[in-house]
């Protein structure tokens, strides 16, 4: 398996002295945050293949490089990356939607979240019929290596990176600060129906018929007259 090299750029990848990593495990690890697998192009193309190699002599055997033709021959290395803050929720949906905050680190997760954080890869639910639409969509996280387009049921998702509590099992999870605000401010405000409500001899799944107010229509049996 190669190790590739973990750096914020191209030309630090390349020196000799940088840390490298087997799998992203080990790239989170050494990163103490997000990383993606990074696929960046020498800025110079070459003649021949062999001017590429000697340029870069770790071409052939290594798994860092490759050797590609695009208006002259090209060299294509891969790196991790760390990758920018990661969002902070409880669910994937939040950390899509409506993040606490965003960290790199598990203590700076934990300081928002209020309890011990890690970094999850989940997928959200919606689905899109082809991925060029979805990465239109989610192309910046996509690009920034917090997501990854997967395949599911034919279709395609968004996989998202985020920190989210580590629950001990059987223990509901802590509130932080911010969600007990949040969940004050809605006990307090006041209930709102959909409609007006219905006269009390009006059962739940009853309504009254169109042509004749005084008949009570029910999901199953004809009806009867309001007051039986």
């Amino acid at each position: 398996m190669t190790a590739f090299p973990l750096a914020a750029s191209l030309s630090a990848a390349r020196a000799a002295d940088a840390p490298r990593a087997r799998t992203e495990d080990e790239a989170i690890s050494l990163a103490h945050g997000p990383v993606f697998l990074a696929v960046e192009e020498l800025p110079d193309p070459f003649d021949t293949p062999a001017a590429a190699e000697q340029a870069v002599p770790e071409l052939y055997g290594s798994g860092l490089y490759e050797l590609i033709w695009r208006d002259g021959w090209r060299v294509a290395m891969r790196y991790w990356r760390p990758a920018p803050p990661a969002p902070v929720a409880r669910t994937v949906n939040a950390a899509l939607a409506k993040p606490m905050g965003r960290a790199r680190t598990p203590d700076d997760a934990r300081a928002l979240l209020g309890a011990p954080a890690e970094l999850a890869r989940e997928v959200i639910p919606k689905l899109y019929v082809d991925h060029k639409r979805l990465k239109a969509r989610w192309g910046k996280l996509i690009d920034n290596g917090l997501a990854e387009i997967v395949e599911r049921e034919g279709r395609f998702a968004l996989a998202l990176s985020f920190w989210r509590p580590i629950k001990a099992p059987g223990l509901p999870p802590t509130l932080t600060p911010f969600e007990r605000t949040e969940l004050a401010e809605r006990a307090a405000a006041p209930l709102r129906a959909e409609g007006p409500q219905e006269e009390l001899d009006i059962g739940l799944f009853e309504r009254l018929a169109p042509e004749n107010p005084d008949i009570v229509l029910a999901e199953e049996g004809d009806g009867r007259f309001r007051g039986e």
